[in-house]
Formats: structure tokens, sequence, C-alpha cells
């Protein structure tokens, strides 16, 4: 796993939100299972790379990742996918929050809340939609 990701992320992630320990053992597991939980074909229609476990939201351990994603401006989507940083973590109620920011503006893309494991590739998948709003609605209510 990459450490990109990770200094971009505490640029413009919240600070306590990436609070990475190299003994955290558990936050580790939590990464491995969100990263076996996502199918591959979702993984590069993202163009994800530099994926990196954190701490997450909770500190109850999730991943992050780099993806190309089409920012919306002013109710219209760019020509060009910009990098945004993904942060899938883990809730104390056993659901997952995805959380999907632009690096270079640091604006929130879309924050999606109690997500079930089944539900995460579509969830996923729905941050890149060329309509109006970030998620499409089509894929995530």
């Amino acid at each position: 796993m990459n450490a990109e990701p990770i200094r971009a992320a505490y640029q413009r992630f919240p600070h306590e939100t990436l609070s990475v320990s190299h003994t955290d053992h558990r936050g580790k597991e939590t990464a491995r299972a969100l990263h076996a939980s996502l199918q591959i074909g979702v993984l590069m229609s993202l163009g994800a790379t530099d994926l990196g476990a954190v701490a997450g939201a909770h500190q109850l351990g999730g991943l992050l990742f780099t993806a190309r994603i089409f920012p919306l401006r002013h109710d219209t989507r760019l020509t060009a996918p910009t990098r945004m940083g993904i942060m899938i973590s883990l809730t104390p109620a056993d659901s997952i929050d995805i959380h999907a920011l632009e690096y270079a503006r640091g604006t929130d893309h879309a924050h999606i809340n109690d997500v079930h494991i089944d539900q995460l590739n579509t969830a996923l998948l729905s941050l890149d939609y060329d309509g109006p709003t970030a998620p499409n609605p089509r894929y995530w209510p």
C-alpha cells in the first residue's frame, strides 16, 4: 500500500480521521476486508490507485484510495476526470460510510452513509455519474 494517498488525505480529510498506527491490527484487517469485498471491475471503473489502510472516520478502520471521477460544477459535469480521495469507513453500527473529496479544491463530492457490505460496489459506482447530482439516483437513493 502506497503512502501518497495518506499524505494527500492528511491535507484534505480531517486530521483525526487518519491517525494511523502501525500496530493497529484491527484497522488493517478492516481495510483488507473492505478491499476484498470490492470487485476489480469497480476499482478499474473508478481508476482507483494508491490504496491505503486508514483508521477511518470512526476510528474502526477504513480504506482510502484515489479515484478519477468527473466532478460536478454549477450543475454540469466537467469533460475531464479529476483526482478524488475516496474514504470507506466502518461505523459503530457495522455499516459503511463513503466520503468522496476532490483533492485539488478540497471540496466534498459526495457522502453516502449506512451502506451495507453487499451494497458497497453499487454505492461506489454511483459516485461517477454524468447527471446533476452525485451519487447517481438510479443506483443509490
